[in-house]
């Protein structure tokens, strides 16, 4: 899920050493799902000669995602710092485009399935899995300052399209998240990286698992 920034802008740029040390070579993934777009999340399916980085691998994004980057209106009324953010998204989206599938909501593959997450991109989404009887929900660019956002879920940040979608989105899943005894999983939790949501009356509170 997602591939980093892969040194883009000299971001990151470590998962495929990783994944090395773990003994899966980039010929070994077959799947990759996207939670959204942005550069931190996509730079690393593209590798130094901008090729890609995992060459039989099926890309699996929402199409709103798809459109949204794709969209030469949008393109338009981006920023300069914005542009870089498109012309990154769509690079990737032309290398992997004999392999691209696109959803919507629902089953992505078996135990696998997608939970929309508008706000933070048109396309964001979020992957719940299931195995034998234990689920956890991976939950992309929720949060990107747990500690703030969780007990505050109407703060939002720049990087957010839309940041009045973004909150209201975050206070459901908070909701969902906390009822549900949900696991979850975000690419901005830190080195922990996984989840449980607590609330107590209107409040959330963040108890991250060792």
């Amino acid at each position: 899920m997602d591939a980093g920034a892969g040194g883009f802008k000299q971001w990151g740029g470590k998962l495929r050493a990783n994944l090395a040390l773990a003994g899966v070579l980039p010929t070994d993934v077959d799947t990759i799902l996207l939670t959204h777009a942005h550069p931190d999340h996509v730079g690393g399916l593209l590798d130094a000669s901008g090729e890609a980085a995992f060459p039989d691998a099926e890309l699996v994004v929402h199409q709103k995602e798809l459109s949204f980057w794709n969209d030469d209106a949008h393109l338009n009324r981006a920023s300069e710092r914005a542009r870089d953010n498109f012309l990154l998204a769509r690079q990737v989206f032309d290398t992997y485009q004999e392999n691209i599938r696109t959803f919507g909501e629902g089953d992505v593959l078996p135990g696998i399935s997608a939970m929309a997450l508008p706000g933070h991109t048109a396309g964001h989404s979020g992957f719940h899995l299931e195995s034998e009887g234990s689920s956890a929900l991976i939950w992309g660019d929720i949060v990107h300052f747990p500690h703030i956002q969780i007990a505050r879920p109407d703060v939002s940040i720049a990087f957010d399209q839309d940041p009045h979608l973004a909150a209201a989105t975050r206070s459901r899943l908070l909701d969902i998240a906390s009822s549900d005894r949900l696991l979850v999983a975000g690419m901005h939790l830190g080195e922990l990286g996984f989840a449980y949501i607590e609330q107590t009356g209107e409040r959330y509170a963040i108890s991250f698992k060792t």
